[in-house]
């Protein structure tokens, strides 16, 4: 045990006193290492510093003013009361596009500003049918869809079932293989 302390402490020192070159080379870049490649190399005494970047503040937003008829409504619960989607658009399968899937699988892709709030969710319109299924995401995975021609489009609705935002209706065709 007293062979490997001695021998790592001698690796210590040994690294401790490495000396460090700076030389540049024809091209104008700058080089350091621990030999020194060039004749115009210099022994560096002291490395330069990181370099570091503190981004400027940023400025707080003012608290949104409270009305005096309501003195319990907070900045949280107005902004709460006024929140809205803005835009839902089915991004994939584009309209009149052709997709092959042998097993029936569609993943539809859909875009909404702003993104899906906690306790909010899509629902899928199949054919004019709003599909039972919930998803809380922006990637819905259709299973079983029949070949043929569909309208698809998408709603989004909040935690108590109310149908917030719907997007147009986008029309796609399936092709599946047919085992004969």
């Amino acid at each position: 045990m007293k062979r490997y302390t001695a021998l790592v402490l001698l690796l210590v020192v040994a690294a401790a006193q490495a000396e460090i070159y700076k030389w540049v080379d024809s091209a104008g870049n700058v080089h350091y290492g621990d030999q020194p490649d060039a004749s115009n190399a210099e022994k560096m005494t002291k490395l330069p510093g990181l370099s570091t970047y503190a981004p400027p503040a940023v400025p707080e937003k003012p608290a949104r003013e409270i009305r005096e008829d309501q003195p319990d409504a907070s900045p949280a619960v107005a902004s709460a009361k006024t929140f809205s989607y803005r835009e839902i658009k089915i991004v994939s399968p584009e309209e009149g596009a052709t997709l092959r899937s042998s097993p029936g699988t569609v993943s539809v892709f859909v875009a909404l500003a702003p993104v899906l709030r906690k306790g909010d969710y899509l629902k899928v319109i199949l054919d004019g049918t709003v599909l039972d299924k919930k998803y809380e995401s922006t990637v819905l995975n259709l299973e079983y869809v029949d070949r043929g021609e569909h309208s698809i489009a998408v709603a989004v609705y909040d935690k108590t079932g109310k149908k917030l935002l719907q997007s147009d209706a986008h029309t796609f065709y399936l092709h599946r293989t047919i085992a004969r």
